[in-house]
């Protein structure tokens, strides 16, 4: 049972010593402190608008079957060329000493889209039956492309799933078919004894194909303009200077994708000689659209709050003090910032011993530190207190330390910057006198 309670209070120890100390590592000689903190979630998003989407048409049955008129219409067009991209995410920011910005997306929250084309549709109802009827072959067609992607926000380069592709096509479209005499309304004039007219003997059949391409890729957070800085790929980051005056950092940032889209039209005219059983395919292909661009998201500030320590004094001077007896000194440290402050407290001298050696401070809060100067023989001593803590702008900073220690007929058991009574032990022939001094 004793086993068992060492070992439960061995592993509270640990827990409570690691929580405490999770930020702080030593390197060496030194100590780092290390910090990081999430923003807010950030949305980027961004339309390339070639040709607005438009709708244009009655909508509904148009009128509608309960009044007199025994047909309704329904036509309606819609055209446009347009595509965009959207995602979430959030910012990290990790110190100490120089602030790295990376970006971290909220899964399956990078979404791309493309709606490109023209699509019609004209029909007819016969009210009494409720039959719908096109009203022409020619007028009722589909044209369009479109396609959609889910992504993982800002992996756009160098990630197995991307870079980011849509494209979607348009195979054998029938755009018309017939005769040459259907085409010219009519005969050549020139015909073959028991075949007939040459012109109904050539047939043919114009088909459209095509496709629409967009690739996303390249992708990168930059900082606005004036500030000329910029990162790429998923495993880089912005190096950013901490807010030397107040302890909030806003960053303005925009996300660019550098795209490539393309569109192209294939007519394919095939004419067939009857008579002979022969066809020739022609085909046209005729580019829309091509373009390498860059597609520049809407503009997003992310903002951090930082520590800041404060020591309101940064030098002391011990008293005199004899090898083994001791003098003390009490200082405030606060953290006058806008995130929690942690510090760890190194004494480069063991004549001076610090009192906590690590110091975790809620915004405002402040603590007191309580040096002893403890001499372990005669001479000047000379020491620093070093504070390590995550102010990203003064991470590393110290306090001076005089003192000094002799063996004398003297003793100073406490004088504090004269504030006490001292007591002078003399020694005489025959006995010993005290003389008290006032304060």
């Amino acid at each position: 049972m004793k086993f068992f309670n060492f070992l439960l209070v061995l592993f509270l120890t640990i827990l409570f010593f690691s929580t405490l100390y999770g930020g702080i590592r030593q390197e060496g000689d030194e100590w780092r402190v290390y910090d990081e903190q999430y923003s807010e979630e950030i949305h980027f998003e961004y339309r390339d608008v070639l040709i607005p989407y438009t709708k244009w048409g009655t909508g509904d049955w148009m009128p509608g079957c309960s009044g007199l008129i025994p047909v309704s219409i329904k036509l309606n067009l819609e055209y446009g060329a347009e595509m965009g991209a959207e995602m979430k995410g959030r910012a990290l920011a990790k110190w100490p000493e120089a602030v790295k910005v990376y970006w971290v997306g909220t899964p399956e929250t990078g979404k791309a889209d493309m709606w490109y084309g023209i699509t019609m549709e004209a029909l007819w109802k016969n009210c009494f039956t409720g039959k719908e009827q096109e009203l022409s072959e020619w007028l009722n067609f589909d044209l369009s492309f479109q396609d959609n992607k889910v992504f993982q926000p800002f992996l756009l380069d160098g990630n197995v799933d991307n870079p980011v592709s849509m494209e979607d096509s348009i195979d054998h479209f029938d755009l018309y078919e017939g005769t040459l005499a259907d085409m010219v309304g009519g005969g050549c004039g020139l015909s073959i004894p028991f075949i007939g007219d040459i012109c109904s003997l050539i047939h043919f059949k114009f088909e459209l194909d095509g496709k629409m391409f967009v690739e996303l890729f390249g992708s990168r957070i930059a900082l606005d303009e004036k500030q000329q800085r910029s990162i790429y790929s998923d495993d880089q980051y912005i190096l950013v200077e901490p807010p030397v005056v107040g302890t909030l950092l806003e960053i303005p940032v925009h996300y660019e994708g550098r795209v490539y889209q393309e569109t192209l039209l294939i007519i394919t005219i095939t004419i067939r000689i009857r008579i002979l059983e022969l066809e020739f395919p022609i085909p046209i292909e005729i580019p829309i659209y091509n373009a390498d661009k860059i597609w520049r998201f809407n503009s997003q500030a992310v903002s951090f709050n930082f520590p800041s320590i404060y020591i309101d004094r940064r030098m002391h001077s011990f008293a005199d003090t004899v090898p083994g007896d001791e003098d003390y000194w009490e200082f405030e440290v606060s953290n006058i910032g806008s995130r929690d402050l942690e510090a760890k407290v190194v004494s480069d001298d063991p004549n001076f011993i610090i009192v906590p050696d690590v110091v975790n401070l809620a915004p405002g809060g402040s603590t007191t530190v309580t040096v002893f100067f403890k001499p372990y023989d005669v001479g000047e001593k000379k020491g620093v207190i070093k504070f390590y803590s995550n102010d990203p702008v003064e991470p590393y900073t110290t306090v001076a330390l005089f003192g000094y220690s002799s063996e004398t007929e003297t003793q100073w058991s406490k004088v504090i910057e004269g504030d006490e009574q001292r007591w002078e032990l003399e020694k005489q022939s025959g006995g010993c006198s005290i003389t008290v001094f006032g304060k």
